[in-house]
């Protein structure tokens, strides 16, 4: 099995347990950007408790590596984030749970359906709103992928973005110097 192919088998999963998601991150931001090499997929779900059960099952099914179901319930309820990884190609899905915060919640109304494969379409963040999280995680730990991630967008689907918007939350979350590092 592919990285691809395992992105989207989980995916696959999550739908048909009707549990919302988004994918988001560098994946995400290769949707609206440029690709680039990236061993993980992150996925933001609206995971209940009701679910984790349902969800381990399957996943166990495939033979992946899932977190006990004890890890997973505190992470539910903190929201927190955990791992579903992939040995034999050596890929993760990074599951961060959505937050209950202002943002988290506009951000996960505003995702859309959108090509992720040649014969498969997903739920991706928006791009603006991908852009919003690369400026806060550079923000928390400087990596410059995220800037890079960010520029891309800004290069590829510039048009298409609400600057509005944008500009808006990064006044609302302290993000003015990110932004202006990355315009630059």
């Amino acid at each position: 099995m592919t990285q691809q192919e395992f992105f989207e088998a989980f995916l696959r999963i999550i739908e048909s347990l009707d549990i919302p998601y988004m994918v988001a991150g560098s994946v995400g931001a290769m949707i609206y950007g440029e690709p680039r090499m990236t061993n993980d997929m992150d996925v933001v779900l609206e995971l209940k408790e009701r679910d984790v059960t349902r969800l381990i099952h399957l996943l166990n099914k495939v033979d992946w590596y899932v977190p006990p179901e004890e890890l997973i319930l505190k992470e539910v309820h903190r929201p927190g984030s955990f791992n579903i990884i992939h040995a034999e190609s050596g890929s993760k899905i990074d599951i961060i749970l959505r937050k209950n915060n202002a943002f988290a919640k506009t951000e996960f109304g505003r995702r859309k359906i959108q090509p992720f494969t040649d014969s498969y379409e997903a739920y991706i963040a928006a791009a603006e709103d991908i852009i919003i999280m690369k400026l806060i995680y550079y923000q928390q730990g400087k990596a410059e992928k995220h800037l890079v991630d960010v520029a891309s967008i800004l290069e590829i689907s510039a048009e298409e973005l609400d600057l509005s918007y944008l500009e808006s939350w990064i006044d609302q979350l302290d993000l003015a110097n990110e932004w202006e590092k990355v315009r630059k």
